[in-house]
């Protein structure tokens, strides 16, 4: 389920039906919806972490979703949750966490994954929930904008070569000049005030 009215629309992953047949629908609600600006996969309560897999497809598309997505899980993940969470953005992860990257390679518990990339932070035992909120609004008091343009010069740039992909992020910022929230943050900053970012 999703809070429409927060900037952070929380979907609870542990649910009737496989992820395939209603993540990716419910994921372009939230982005249709307009108030959402980071979308959080929480795996942490029962049966969260052990879901149905979801085609090379529809990972790809959560991939490449607009809204900025985190993830946070406490315990072992299955494949098929595993496979999600590495497609956020961002993951999150308690203490006594772990996970398979791919069937038959070794399971990596919660130190393991921070030192190898694939979380952004371990929190305590029964935090991750709470330290994926934080992360979370942090990036939902951004501009909206920026932070779309920003994941999309990652997600796209990271397959280009070099110099095409500095001159796609070049177009990026170029267009991210002609925002009403650019010159809100120019604004806030020489009033010394926080900006009030609207998406425009």
């Amino acid at each position: 389920m999703s809070d429409r009215e927060s900037r952070v629309a929380w979907v609870r992953m542990a649910r009737e039906g496989a992820p395939g047949e209603w993540l990716l629908p419910e994921l372009e609600a939230i982005r249709e919806g307009g108030k959402a600006r980071v979308v959080v996969l929480d795996a942490t309560g029962p049966d969260g972490e052990a879901v149905d897999a979801m085609s090379g497809e529809q990972l790809r598309a959560l991939t490449l979703f607009a809204l900025p997505v985190v993830c946070c899980f406490e315990g072992e993940l299955e494949v098929g949750m595993a496979a999600i969470a590495l497609a956020a953005d961002i993951r999150v992860c308690g203490a006594k966490a772990a996970l398979v990257v791919r069937p038959g390679t070794e399971r990596l518990d919660a130190e393991a994954l921070l030192q190898a990339g694939l979380v952004t932070a371990v929190a305590g035992a029964g935090e991750a929930a709470g330290e994926a909120r934080r992360i979370a609004e942090v990036i939902a008091s951004r501009g909206p904008i920026a932070t779309r343009l920003a994941k999309e010069a990652i997600k796209r740039g990271a397959h280009q070569p070099f110099e095409q992909a500095l001159r796609f992020e070049t177009d990026l910022t170029l267009l991210l000049q002609t925002t009403k929230d650019r010159a809100e943050g120019v604004r806030a900053f020489l009033e010394k005030r926080p900006p009030l970012f609207t998406g425009e």
